[in-house]
């Protein structure tokens, strides 16, 4: 799974506080989101992504739909024709663009993915226990171009090694805890910045919606 599609089911977003929380104020945040989406059965967003590509050294800008459901059900779609598609039924991944008949398929377990990846498709995940929760630098508030400014913000480092993430600039709605802006930093010197709109828990999703069918 690419690290944009990670970040998206992380649900991670973006925002700015009149003063960054302190540590522990950090830890109650993170506390709250958690509670919060561990009581969501499934969730539905619309998202807009911009991609700073550091080898190409250019923006790229994308649209889509992502739906998940618990547990590790995710279905996320990239508009245009040759979109490209993440669908899983919680067992298997499978990664495909609209319009091919070619597909390729990923068993989900730790030998293919990141720790912090499954966990996140599992609704979440635990912060505390997969990411080193903190305020947000403000060094990186320099660089980051936010486009919300009444999210509550952390920022949160992968503790498994092995993940090409570096590090998760998140915001989140002080009225409802729902992520609504992420910004992500991979170690190809990547970064992406996600905008997270129509936020729905608890719609009743399907199990249909999470199965690959070949068209």
């Amino acid at each position: 799974m690419k690290i944009g599609v990670r970040i998206l089911v992380s649900l991670a977003v973006l925002g700015f506080l009149p003063a960054v929380a302190r540590a522990q104020d950090a830890g109650a945040l993170a506390d709250r989101v958690q509670r919060t989406y561990e009581q969501a059965g499934d969730l539905s967003i619309d998202f807009t992504q911009k991609t700073y590509v550091a080898v190409l050294e250019k923006e790229v800008s994308k649209k889509g739909k992502a739906l998940f459901k618990k547990p590790g059900k995710l279905a996320i779609r990239y508009e245009g024709a040759r979109g490209r598609n993440y669908q899983s039924d919680g067992k298997t991944l499978w990664i495909f663009e609209s319009g091919d008949s070619q597909v390729e398929k990923i068993p989900l377990d730790e030998e293919s993915l990141p720790a912090e990846a499954l966990s996140f498709l599992g609704g979440l995940g635990n912060l505390k226990r997969d990411f080193a929760v903190e305020e947000v630098d403000p060094k990186k508030w320099q660089t980051l171009k936010r486009e919300r400014g009444d999210l509550q913000w952390l920022e949160l480092t992968p503790l498994q090694k092995r993940s090409s993430l570096q590090w998760l600039v998140m915001g989140f709605d002080p009225a409802t805890a729902y992520a609504r802006e992420v910004f992500l930093f991979t170690d190809s010197g990547n970064l992406s910045h996600y905008v997270f709109d129509k936020v729905e828990l608890n719609r009743g999703l399907g199990d249909e919606l999470f199965v690959y069918k070949k068209k």
